[in-house]
């Protein structure tokens, strides 16, 4: 079979099992290449066409169309049976990917056995089938997979040992995983990438010990490794030794590292886990002028510019990541709330709606809502909600919350209990949409149900801090059940002493039952604590109550000047008469 019969219908390939090599600078969950459905045809292929069997060209030609449709069970069938009749191992390698992209996993174990079996030079060939066995519970056929890959892998910088161990990483069978590392390691100790590996995978499990264990190892067969500096910090840090951590890194940036970026970046981060924050952006800021071109120390430097308050620097380099062409989901997300922050609501829009998915993406499109709402599209806020694309019961209560606070927010309480007591109806055991209908509920006046709801947590939920909060100011401020309201605000401000909300709630049913200086005392507390107008309404009542209505004056113009469309705030005031 010629060469071309693979490029007619493989551009480019779906690439759902590679792994990168792990980021010493950042151990996290390894993370797969971003999968592709195929793209088009090579043109040029025209004149091999006559050259491949009628039968496989039909197949092939469905495999593209159904691939590019999204009716990947479709293309999986075919590309196996062209495969299956061509013996050409491109093929076997495109039908596993695809299969595996579209979580077939049965039918991407067998095409990547016939792959390894057509292909048995190939190391990616027999990673895939090891993962896919594993997958599969077939532990000892897997790591038979995984040995066959070390052995083709000795010319790669870390002997093939750190991808095995971002796969092995990736297994819910923990144990398995590690049993596989071991015996691998087993047979390789005397090469330090074995130890690194076996190291680097026991701090993804939680092993602290058996990592640090093996990172001596690693050290041992090569000294003043970067990458053996860089994951013992990070195990130090995991083991709640940040400071020792910070020590540990900022000796080895005296010495023959103390160029190297990789233990500088992470001497950066950890300087950020001890709060050393202006440290920690002096640090990324060097890196950045001496590695403009490193997505990763410009994207660390614009989200710590960002928590730090330094907008039009958390700018320049979020927007470098863009040009970058990397982390675009995040750098989107982030420059929306830069230009959100500086009140720029078109432009903080604009970044908001280009992050189309990935983790960032409830948020990000909540936050657009919520902009549309607040520039008076409250309908397109909802239909932009209502198309978004979630699968999770999370996710779906995230928007739904999300709406309903925007209903609120305009006014539509009816519209809001009605949301909620519909949703309620798809997720009857979710308390935080339980919890938001109550709160609309007190609005309309539905004192009843509000009661009944808070109540239900309650009794799910009895520390619930928030529900019992809401249950004694309720009762504190829209009935006479003083005592009984006193009762579980107690209860909340036990669980929550510093939180300005319950502190308030304390005030006022304090201020309810006639104790107006223990009252004051609480509402300045928690206005201190919160600046809040509702506070700041509550304790302006108390002050002009104890005849200290200057005072109250006071408060009430201050908090005005700041929110001046506040309503409870303006109703206070107007209803002294002022």
């Amino acid at each position: 079979m010629k060469q071309l019969i693979f490029v007619l219908l493989a551009a480019a390939a779906v690439t759902g099992c590679a792994v990168r090599p792990v980021e010493t600078t950042t151990p996290k969950a390894p993370v797969p290449d971003a999968p592709t459905t195929p793209d088009a045809t090579a043109p040029d292929a025209a004149e091999e066409q006559a050259e491949i069997p009628p039968e496989v060209m039909f197949q092939l030609l469905v495999a593209d169309i159904a691939s590019q449709r999204g009716q990947l069970g479709v293309a999986v069938a075919n590309y196996q049976a062209a495969a299956k009749t061509t013996r050409d191992p491109r093929l076997a390698e495109r039908a596993a990917r695809v299969a595996l992209y579209a979580r077939a996993l049965r039918p991407a174990l067998e095409a990547a056995s016939l792959w390894a079996e057509l292909a048995p030079e190939n190391p990616d060939a027999h990673r895939m089938l090891g993962a896919l066995l594993l997958s599969q519970g077939q532990v000892a056929e897997a790591e038979a997979q995984f040995a066959r890959y070390l052995d083709l892998s000795v010319d790669l910088p870390n002997h093939g040992f750190q991808q095995v161990a971002s796969q092995l990483a990736r297994e819910q069978d923990r144990d398995a995983a590690m049993g596989i590392m071991e015996n691998l390691l087993a047979r390789h100790r005397d090469d330090p990438n074995a130890w690194l590996a076996h190291a680097w995978l026991a701090m993804r499990q939680g092993k602290l010990d058996a990592a640090l264990g093996s990172v001596d190892k690693a050290e041992a067969l090569k000294p003043g490794w970067r990458q053996v500096v860089v994951l013992r910090a990070r195990v130090m840090a995991l083991q709640g030794h940040r400071q020792e951590a910070v020590d540990y890194l900022a000796s080895q940036l005296k010495g023959d590292l103390a160029d190297d970026p990789d233990v500088r970046i992470t001497y950066a981060r950890l300087l950020t886990e001890v709060d050393r924050l202006e440290e920690a952006l002096k640090a990324f800021n060097a890196l950045a002028e001496e590695y403009p071109n490193n997505v990763e120390v410009r994207y660390a430097a614009g989200v710590l510019s960002l928590q730090m308050d330094k907008l039009d620097a958390a700018k320049t380099h979020l927007k470098a990541v863009l040009a970058l062409g990397r982390r675009m989901l995040e750098a989107n997300f982030y420059l929306g709330r830069v230009y959100e922050l500086q009140g720029d609501s078109e432009q903080a829009l604009r970044h908001y709606l280009a992050v189309r998915h990935g983790e960032y993406y409830v948020n990000a499109n909540a936050r657009a809502a919520s902009l549309m709402a607040d520039a008076g599209r409250l309908e397109d806020a909802r239909k932009l909600l209502h198309s978004l694309r979630v699968y999770s019961d999370e996710d779906r209560r995230r928007l739904y919350l999300v709406e309903g606070e925007l209903l609120r927010q305009a006014g539509e309480y009816q519209a809001a209990f009605d949301l909620f007591t519909e949703k309620l109806k798809e997720l009857p055991d979710d308390t935080s949409l339980l919890y938001a209908r109550a709160l609309v509920a007190e609005r309309l006046d539905k004192l009843d149900l509000a009661e009944q709801d808070l109540r239900a947590i309650i009794a799910r939920e009895p520390n619930n801090a928030q529900a019992l909060n809401a249950l004694g100011y309720t009762l504190a401020d829209r009935t006479d059940r003083y005592e009984e309201a006193l009762g579980y605000i107690e209860r909340a401000l036990a669980l929550a002493p510093e939180d300005p909300a319950i502190i308030d709630s304390m005030g006022w049913v304090q201020y309810r039952l006639g104790h107006l200086e223990k009252a004051r005392d609480y509402l300045r507390k928690a206005l201190d604590l919160g600046k809040d107008p509702e506070i700041a309404a509550h304790l302006g009542e108390v002050l002009w109550k104890l005849n200290d209505k200057q005072a109250a004056i006071e408060v009430w113009e201050s908090y005005l000047k700041q929110f001046p469309e506040h309503d409870g705030l303006r109703k206070v005031v107007k209803r002294f008469g002022l």
